[in-house]
Order: structure tokens, then C-alpha cells, then sequence
């Protein structure tokens, strides 16, 4: 016997309209329920049961059901228990019951109590979930019965599950006028197979990715009707046929552009324009490269509004041609900013506070071109000046120039970034840095779905001068006791005398610093700033640049420089994530004697970003110690600005949030919701201090066994510009020695997560 039902995966009305009814199962509900303390009205469902279903199944059941159990938390459970055992003595004090029901309806909010329009409507959600999954006859019922053994009350749901129906064919009308080359990919995306257990949410995905190639392939206006399903009671088996409406092809005819704006500005050339555009005329119309040329033009920042759509404003549309009408609104071109920054730098993580003005053109050049002259004054690192008080300036005066698409390649865009700045930087109140900057910057967007994202060509060009070197070394010479004492600081000094002795050899020097680096990137994390899931993975190499080998513009810096850092976050719960961070890099010295690496690209371990429970900067593995050097600070100065050769770090970090507490108002409840606890673990350290006067050797295996570790914990606050957080660190293990486990409190400030 067969019995043909007509459904949509889509209308659940449609396909619970022809199921069988449950009339030959009755719904009961006790009169015997215990009613809520809340109120004596109403009544509270303490525990929810499935009968008779699928041990696989029944997890997700409680999602499908709009009924909800309470949850009661530990304050609220002690409360009920007082309550109780006063409900019971008559002769307690009417004044203490009511203070204690008081503090009951504090602690709850939004309490679950049992609707029986609710409970008729979960089995329409559960009959619909056995449907869509096979069980075309599944009967359901419940009761809502108190228990026997305790008080609560009991919702159950008793389910007669019956046979699960298999697939026996599932058939696909109206394709058959489709072209060869897309039927050859059609056929690459069904994966739902004869024999299998009917599924509706597999079909409607299938469904789904066949109408989506059709709209990709010229079939810019394919749709579905509703899938027809026969039923076969006697063999338990499906026969599924879904007719699509798919007839009429469509080419690309004229393109044609109106830009919008609030104010007379010009717009942008129609070149541009035009190479934000993923097709052209005479290609098949593409859904999905409609949708990416309207996400490059709002890449550009020129724009507030873009709308793509087919019209015959400007030219007839014939039968197998559609023509396009590309709608702009552009922002406002040209401001003018004044006011607190925050930045974070790309290499080296520093936080850093300061003020900066800025004027800023969106399309200088009619080309979406951005120019920005700014001036500013930050404060370095600002987690290291909170937790131990060294201190940093920079101040900057310069411009910035960017254009937004400079080439297309295999549909891969290439952007340019540049700028060019004068700065002085204070180095510990020890000497003073000044330098010119020339940083030239590809970043590469790949459009295709890889593991790697994005990638980054960079040039830079730097000239930086010590300008009271010698002073400063003067100065640390004074303090030495003795002869070694002061090899150890000419040794101190090494890599910023090579710096001072190539900028005074009588001959212009035009850089100090020129290099070269690639750096490809990929990122799925689902927030920028405080990510529950996803990965970024960071591949990076740099260092001097043999292209411009000519002796005025070379350089000293004459290394290599390799760096990886991932990334990873799993979701636990829904208020807990567990976030991971392994990061490894080395650089290589090309001339040991004659050598400068730039501070901002030496690595250093420690701090707010690092192993938590060591100063900024000042964890690394060398027998080179406070004592080694007489001169305490000149030892400070070796901590905070002469790096080191080779950094491993890692964390694991467990990111905790807070659900809505019931009882309170909506400003502390939100209040709470954004705060956020971390227990973390974290280890690593840093090798080859750049002071050359190594008096060990660091086999392989001492860069895993000579990690340090530390622990901690942190508490946080969500902001828009990501969190605010306050960390105390303990360190557990110390390679060194000097440090004893949970001998000392390392506290430390950032703005932004750890990693």
C-alpha cells in the first residue's frame, strides 16, 4: 500500500496538515501538581522527560521543545529548603516565612512556569522533527505528572518513534534544458543517496547548493516548488521528487553606474569603478560575483551605500542579456580629527596611548585614493608603564597614502599602503632614538575559500640615529667598577654601537635599516577582538633586502627574521571558550660583526602579551644577570631595549562569561553579562640575548626544556574597542632559578585579550 504526502521542507503548517492526528493518544495533565513557591497559582516544571525515544535522539530533543525546566541555582535551593521546613513548623513566625519568600523571588526571574498552549505546540515541533527525520508516523503525547519520590513535578513526553523511512529515489525535474558544464557540477554536489535514512535537512541542503550553482551559472532567477514525497508503507521507503524552475539563461549586458552624494564632491573614476566589478559584459550572470563586487566597492571606505540590480533604465533588456544598474552613495570625503588614539603595532603587540590629529581625503586622486597627514604623541606600551614603570614616548609627524585596489591577479586584489614619518623616540629616559621611516606595504586578498586568507608584501626603509649615544655610554662607563665591568657594558651597547659607528664613518648614509617581508594569513575568527571560535595562523619572514644593494641606501641590518604565530578558539560552553596561542620566530644574523637589528623587530618575552608572570621584556635564559653588570641602570636599559635571537611562547587560556542573573535590573544584569573571568597557563622565554657576551651554548632541547612557566588568573570588561583587562600571574617554573614557584605576584593591565 502506498500513501503520497505533498510537503514543503519550508511550511511546517503544510506538513503537519496531513499527518495523523493524535487522537488515539491522550494528553494528562494531574491534579496533584505542587504548586510554585513563586506562585501557588502557577506550576513550575522541575524535570523533563522523552519516553521511548532514541537514546542518539533524545539530547537534541530538549532543543526542539519550547518547555523549559527551571534551573535553580545554589543560593535559590538553600532558600527553597528553609522555606520548606518553616511551611511545615506552624509554629514559626508568619514575618520570617514572608522575608524568606521575598528573598526567593529576588533570586528568580522569568520563571518557566508549565502552559498547556505550550505543550501542545512542543508536539507539533517534535512530530515535525521525527518527520523531517524519517519517522513519518511517529505518535507523541505527554503528561505532566508530580513525582512519587520527591517534590517536583515532572513533564514527560511518551514517544512511539515506529519505522524509520529509508530513501528510495529522489528525482530532480525541470534540469533537463541546463547546459552540460553546469549539470557537471550539479551532479559534484549530491550527496544524498538511495537507501540512505530519509533526511529533509540533507535534501534541503542539497536542494539549496543545486539552485545555488544554477544562480551562479547564468540562471539568475532559478527557484523550487515544493518537494512532493511518496510514501511507501509497505517497503518503509521514500520516493522524493523536487521540481525546479530554471528555464531562461542570462548574459551580461550594460553596465551602468549613479553616484550619490550629500555634498558636491567628485566621484570616482569610472576605471575604478570598474575594477570593482567581478564580471563583465557578455559573461554569465552570477549571484555570488554580484554580491563580491558589492563587497569590493564598500572595501574601498569611499562608500556608505551600495545597490546592484538589474535594470533597463538606461538601455532595453532583450531576452537572454540583462543589464545592470550600479547605485553609489558616497561618505563624506574629506575630515578633519582630533582626540585620544589607541593603537596596537603589528610586530612587536604593543599597546600604545597617545593623542593624534589627523586630516583625512577618501579620493584625492579620483581614485579612491586615501591621503592622511597626522602628527602625533603616544606613550609606549602601555601595559609595561602600568605594571612596572618604564617608561617610553614616540612622537610622529607625517602622511599616510593608500590605494584600495592597485591590481587584480587571478582574482586576487592587491592593495598599497604607504607612508612616510619622522619620529623621535625617549628609550627608557636612557638615550634618545631619532628616525625617518618609509614603510611600503602590498596587501594581498585572496577571493578563493584556502586556509591562508591573506597575504602581505612589505618594504621598509628606515634611518634611525642615536642622537646622545655616547653620552649615555659615558655615562654607564662612570658606574663600571672594574675592568670587566666595563667590557660588560661596551658589551651592552654592541648592537647600538654598530648603529652609532655606521652612521659616523664620514660617508651619507641614506638608511639604516632596508628590508624586505612576505606574510600570508588566515583568519576565521567570528570577532576581531574577542573571538569564541575560529583559528588565525600567521606565516612571516623579513629581513635585509638585497634588491637596493647600492651602499648609501643598503643598510646595517643584515639578518633574517622568521616568524609563526596560531591561533585557535573552541567554543566549551556558551559562555566558555578555550583559547590556545603557539608562537615561534628566529633571526639570523648575516654578519655576527657588523650588524643592527631595529628594536621593533628584535624579539622580547614577558608581559601582558606574553608569559604573564615576568615583567615586559625582562624574561629571557641567560647566565648574563643583574650581577654580571654593577650598573643597575644600565642593566635595565640591556632588559628593556636590547633583544634577543630566538622567542617560543605558548598559553592556554580558559575564557569564562556570565549568563543574565535573575533578581536584578537591566543596567547591572548588562553590566554582568559583559564582565569575564580567565584562568590561563602560560609558558615560553627567549634565547641569545643581543649583548655578545654568551658564556653557554643552548642545545636544541633547551628551547623546550628552559621554558618558563607561569599561571594566573584575570578578570575583564567588553568595551566596543574590545576588553579591558587586569591579570595576576604566578610563576610556576623558572629555568633560571631566581624566581621560586608563587614566590611573587606579577599583576598586569591590557587593553584587549591576552592573545
Amino acid at each position: 500500500m502506498k500513501k503520497q504526502i505533498y510537503y514543503t521542507i519550508f511550511t511546517i503548517v503544510l506538513l503537519l496538515s496531513k499527518t495523523v492526528s493524535f487522537s488515539q493518544n491522550i494528553n494528562y495533565i494531574s491534579p496533584n501538581l505542587y504548586p510554585s513557591i513563586i506562585n501557588k497559582n502557577f506550576y513550575e516544571i522541575n524535570k523533563i522527560q522523552f519516553i521511548g525515544a532514541n537514546k542518539e535522539i533524545e539530547p537534541l530533543l530538549y532543543g526542539v521543545i519550547s518547555s523549559k525546566a527551571t534551573e535553580n541555582n545554589l543560593p535559590f535551593n538553600i532558600f527553597v529548603s528553609f522555606y520548606r521546613e518553616f511551611d511545615r513548623n506552624p509554629s514559626m513566625p508568619t514575618f520570617i516565612q514572608h522575608q524568606f519568600k521575598l528573598g526567593l523571588m529576588k533570586l528568580r526571574d522569568n520563571v518557566p512556569f508549565f502552559e498547556q498552549s505550550i505543550a501542545e505546540g512542543d508536539l507539533i515541533s517534535l512530530k515535525n522533527y521525527y518527520q523531517i527525520n524519517g519517522y513519518h508516523f511517529a505518535n507523541i503525547h505527554y503528561e505532566f505528572v508530580n513525582s512519587p519520590n520527591k517534590i517536583e513535578n515532572i513533564l514527560k513526553f511518551e514517544i512511539d518513534e515506529g519505522n524509520r523511512y529509508k530513501i528510495d529515489t529522489l528525482i530532480y525535474k525541470g534540469l533537463e534544458t541546463i547546459d552540460t558544464n553546469t549539470m557537471l557540477k550539479i551532479n559534484q554536489v549530491k550527496v544524498v543517496k538511495s537507501g540512505k535514512f530519509f533526511d529533509e535537512l540533507k535534501i534541503y541542503q542539497e536542494v539549496k547548493f543545486i539552485n545555488s550553482i544554477l544562480r551562479n551559472n547564468g540562471y539568475l532567477f532559478a527557484n523550487f516548488q515544493q518537494p512532493k514525497v511518496e510514501i511507501d508503507t509497505v517497503l518503509k521507503t521514500d520516493i522524493v521528487s523536487i521540481e525546479f524552475n530554471a528555464v531562461q539563461r542570462y548574459k551580461v549586458g550594460r553596465i551602468d553606474f549613479i553616484d550619490s552624494s550629500a555634498t558636491k564632491q567628485p566621484p570616482i573614476a569610472n576605471d575604478m569603478k570598474i575594477k570593482q566589478l567581478d564580471f563583465k559584459p557578455g559573461d554569465w550572470v552570477s549571484e555570488k560575483l554580484l554580491n563580491s563586487s558589492k563587497d569590493n566597492f564598500l572595501s574601498l571606505g569611499t562608500f556608505e551605500l551600495v545597490a546592484i540590480d538589474s535594470s533597463s533604465r538606461f538601455a532595453p533588456c532583450k531576452d537572454s542579456v540583462l543589464n545592470f544598474l550600479v547605485f553609489l552613495l558616497y561618505r563624506k570625503e574629506q575630515e578633519f580629527n582630533f582626540g585620544v588614539s589607541l593603537n596596537q603595532t603589528r610586530i612587536d603587540n604593543f599597546v600604545n596611548l597617545g593623542f593624534e590629529v589627523n586630516y583625512r581625503h577618501r579620493n584625492i586622486f579620483n581614485a579612491a585614493q586615501e591621503f592622511s597627514p597626522f602628527a602625533n604623541i603616544y606613550l609606549k606600551d602601555l601595559g609595561t608603564v602600568l605594571s612596572n614603570q618604564n617608561f617610553e614616548f614616540e612622537t610622529q609627524i607625517g602622511f599616510k597614502f593608500a590605494q584600495p585596489l592597485l591590481w587584480t591577479v587571478d582574482n586576487s586584489r592587491i592593495s598599497f599602503i604607504s607612508s612616510f614619518s619622522y619620529s623621535y623616540r625617549l628609550l627608557d629616559n636612557y638615550f634618545k632614538l631619532s628616525s625617518f621611516n618609509l614603510p611600503i606595504s602590498f596587501p594581498i586578498l585572496f577571493q578563493k575559500a584556502t586556509y591562508f586568507n591573506r597575504a602581505s608584501i612589505d618594504l621598509n626603509f628606515l634611518r634611525e640615529n642615536p642622537i646622545n649615544f655616547e653620552e649615555a655610554k659615558t655615562n654607564a662607563f662612570q658606574s663600571a667598577k672594574d675592568v670587566n665591568d666595563s667590557n660588560n657594558v661596551l658589551q651592552a651597547f654592541i648592537l647600538y654601537q654598530d648603529l652609532f659607528n655606521y652612521l659616523n664613518k664620514g660617508q651619507f648614509y641614506l638608511f639604516t635599516s632596508n628590508t624586505i617581508g612576505v606574510t600570508v594569513s588566515g583568519d576565521t575568527r567570528n570577532n576581531p577582538f574577542s573571538p569564541t571560535k575560529g583559528y588565525y595562523t600567521s606565516l612571516g619572514i623579513d629581513g635585509w633586502d638585497p634588491i637596493f644593494f647600492q651602499s648609501s641606501i643598503s643598510g646595517l641590518s643584515r639578518f633574517l627574521r622568521l616568524q609563526v604565530t596560531h591561533l585557535q578558539f573552541i567554543p566549551l560552553t556558551p559562555t566558555t571558550t578555550l583559547a590556545i596561542k603557539g608562537k615561534v620566530g628566529a633571526i639570523n644574523l648575516l654578519q655576527n660583526n657588523n650588524s643592527y637589528v631595529p628594536i621593533d623587530r628584535q624579539f622580547f618575552c614577558g608581559g601582558p602579551n606574553s608569559v604573564r608572570a615576568w615583567p615586559s621584556r625582562q624574561l629571557r635564559y641567560t647566565m648574563f644577570v643583574s650581577d654580571s653588570l654593577k650598573n643597575s641602570s644600565t642593566y635595565s636599559f640591556l632588559e628593556n631595549f636590547v633583544g634577543n635571537g630566538v622567542l617560543v611562547e605558548g598559553s592556554v587560556e580558559f575564557r569564562f562569561g556570565f549568563p543574565r542573573l535573575p533578581g536584578l535590573n537591566n543596567a547591572l544584569q548588562s553590566f554582568i553579562e559583559n564582565l569575564r573571568a580567565t584562568y590561563f597557563i602560560d609558558f615560553g622565554n627567549a634565547f641569545h640575548w643581543y649583548i655578545n657576551n654568551i658564556d653557554y651554548q643552548i642545545a636544541f632541547w633547551d628551547y623546550l626544556t628552559k621554558l618558563a612557566v607561569g599561571t594566573g588568573i584575570g578578570v575583564s570588561y567588553e568595551t566596543p574597542i574590545g576588553p579591558i583587562r587586569f591579570d595576576f600571574a604566578f610563576p610556576v617554573f623558572d629555568p633560571l632559578y631566581i624566581r621560586k614557584p608563587f614566590s611573587t605576584m606579577q599583576f598586569n593591565f591590557g587593553i584587549g585579550n591576552a592573545f
